[in-house]
């Protein structure tokens, strides 16, 4: 049976370099918990709209499909990514589990757990605090 997982720890926004004349595009990824072990085929389902959000936020489900057999009872992680074009108006994405939801927008990310992106993965200018700027006066 398919549903929603418990709870969501993480989501991560990226907007794609498309083509000139393409939709904008964009790859979510988020992390979750789940209340067992054994959930497979993680998804993230779009709600879809009469109107458009005036927030500029696409709503996303973070579904998975439940254990049939035998499992152990403890709290797993889970993941799952997608990559998608959206309309012109999105300006991040909502993800919802059954406790929880988590925003990310492009460029920073909101929530739980969530870190500010423009900068991850990227070295700092002065990654050892001696090689710094004050250090060479």
């Amino acid at each position: 049976m398919d549903t929603r997982v418990h709870s969501i720890e993480d989501v991560r926004i990226e907007a794609l370099n498309v083509t000139d004349g393409s939709p904008p595009a964009v790859t979510v990824s988020a992390l979750g918990k789940v209340n067992s072990t054994g959930w497979t085929h993680p998804r993230l389902g779009p709600w879809i709209y009469i109107d458009t959000p005036k927030d500029g936020i696409l709503d996303l489900d973070f579904i998975a499909t439940a254990p049939a057999g035998i499992v152990l009872f403890v709290i797993s992680p889970i993941s799952v990514g997608l990559t998608f074009a959206v309309p012109e108006w999105v300006r991040g994405v909502r993800v919802h589990s059954s406790t929880n939801a988590v925003e990310g927008m492009l460029g920073k990310a909101k929530g739980k757990g969530s870190k500010d992106q423009a900068d991850q993965g990227k070295p700092g200018p002065w990654p050892f605090p001696w090689q710094g700027p004050e250090a060479l006066r």
